[in-house]
C-alpha cells in the first residue's frame, strides 16, 4: 500500500510538473519518466507491464537502453528460441516443415495469443504446423520493426531443424503493419523466406491507420488495470513512434523520416502469397455505415480490409479474400472460433 502511494503521488507530481512546462518539453519530461519508471517499477514486472510501457514509451526505453524495453525475438511460446542450430533443435520436441508466426499487436506481446485458452497458432499445429511467435517493442517505429523481422526470421529459416517448406503468418492488430513492413523490407533485402512465404492473414489490422482517440483510450485502460500504473494514464499523450505510426498505417522508413511526412506509402502486397484480412464490427450488423465506422472498436472496418479512397489506393486484398464479423470486439479477434475456422481454410487452401 504504501508502495503504491508512492508510485500515484510521484506521477503526480510528474504530470503536474509537465503541464506548468507544457508539451514543448515532453521529450525531457520523457526521459525524466523514464528514469523514474527504471527504478520505481518493482525488481521484476509482469509481462503485462512491460508489453503496455512498450507500446506507450518503448522508443524512449530503447534509447536509454533500458532493461524494459522488449527486444525482438522468437518464442515456441514456453520459451524464447536460440538462433543457434544446436540449441534450436534441442527446444523443438517435434519440429515441422511448416511453420505458422504469430506477431501480436501494439501494447501486447507473444504470451497473450492464448486467450480463454485458444491460440491461432497451437490450434494450426494439428495441421502439421510448428507455431513460432514474435515478441517486439512495439514502440518502435514499425517500419524498423518490419524490418528486423524481415532479417531476424531469415535467421530463423537458417537455423531451423529441418528443411522448411511453408511459412503462414498470422498477425493480429499492428502486427499487420509489422508482418507488411518485414515482406517489403524481405524484397529489399532479398532474403530466402519471402519465398517460402504462402499465405499472410491480418486480422483487425490498421492499413489505413486507427483513430488516435480510440488507441490512447485503450492504452489507458491497460494502464489502469495495473494498481501501481493507475496514475500514468496521461502518458498516452506522449506518443511514441510505433503509436504515431499505427495511427496513421505506415509501414516504410520514409512515411517518417521526412519532414513534414508524406502521405504513407502503400506497397504492394508480396507476389506469390496469398493474403487475407479480417475485419469486425461490435454490432452484429456489418453492413450499416455506422457500425462499419466504428469496427472493432479501435480499427474501422475500412482501414481493417484496406480499402482505397481519394488519398490512396486499396492495399489490394482480393474481395474473396475479405472476411467481415459481427458482434466481435478487437480483443475478441484472437478467440472468437469463426475466425479460427476462416484462418484454417484459408492456410489449408493454400498448404503445399
Amino acid at each position: 500500500m504504501v508502495f503504491k502511494r508512492r508510485i500515484n503521488r510521484t506521477f503526480q507530481l510528474l504530470f503536474n510538473d509537465l503541464s506548468d512546462r507544457a508539451l514543448a518539453n515532453a521529450s525531457q519530461w520523457r526521459a525524466g519518466l523514464g528514469e523514474f519508471v527504471e527504478t520505481g517499477l518493482p525488481p521484476a514486472p509482469s509481462d503485462l507491464v512491460i508489453a503496455t510501457m512498450n507500446g506507450v514509451m518503448g522508443d524512449a526505453l530503447e534509447e536509454r537502453k533500458s532493461r524494459l524495453a522488449q527486444r525482438m525475438a522468437f518464442s515456441s511460446g514456453m520459451q524464447p528460441l536460440s538462433l543457434d542450430p544446436i540449441t534450436l533443435a534441442g527446444q523443438l520436441s517435434l519440429p515441422q516443415p511448416r511453420i505458422v508466426i504469430c506477431v501480436h499487436g501494439w501494447c501486447m506481446n507473444d504470451s497473450q495469443w492464448q486467450r480463454k485458452p485458444h491460440d491461432h497458432g497451437r490450434n494450426l499445429a494439428k495441421f502439421g504446423y510448428t507455431p513460432v511467435y514474435l515478441r517486439y517493442n512495439t514502440g518502435r517505429h514499425i517500419s524498423t520493426n518490419g524490418e528486423d523481422f524481415a532479417l531476424l526470421l531469415e535467421q530463423l529459416i537458417a537455423a531451423w531443424p529441418c528443411p522448411v517448406q511453408e511459412i503462414v503468418i498470422v498477425a493480429h492488430s499492428m502486427g499487420g503493419l509489422v508482418s507488411r513492413s518485414a515482406c517489403f523490407y524481405a524484397a529489399r533485402h532479398q532474403v530466402s523466406w519471402i519465398h517460402q512465404l504462402s499465405t499472410l492473414i491480418t486480422l483487425g489490422t490498421p492499413h489505413n491507420g486507427a483513430p488516435l482517440a480510440k488507441l490512447a483510450s485503450w492504452a489507458e485502460t491497460r494502464i489502469e488495470a495495473v494498481p501501481y500504473l493507475q496514475s500514468v494514464a496521461n502518458l498516452t499523450r506522449l506518443r511514441s513512434a510505433g503509436s504515431k505510426d499505427l495511427s496513421l498505417g505506415t509501414i516504410c522508413h520514409s512515411d517518417w523520416q521526412r519532414e513534414p511526412p508524406p502521405y504513407p506509402l502503400r506497397p504492394p502486397l508480396p507476389d506469390g502469397v496469398a493474403c487475407y484480412a479480417v475485419a469486425s464490427c461490435l454490432s452484429k450488423d456489418t453492413q450499416e455505415d455506422r457500425s462499419r465506422r466504428i469496427g472493432d472498436g479501435l480499427v474501422p472496418v475500412s482501414s481493417a480490409l484496406g480499402e482505397g479512397d481519394e488519398q490512396q489506393l486499396a492495399v489490394g486484398f482480393p474481395e474473396n479474400n475479405q472476411c467481415i464479423i459481427g458482434s466481435v470486439n478487437h480483443m475478441g479477434l484472437l478467440t472468437h472460433p469463426l475466425v479460427a475456422r476462416k484462418i484454417e481454410q484459408w492456410v489449408l487452401a493454400n498448404s503445399g
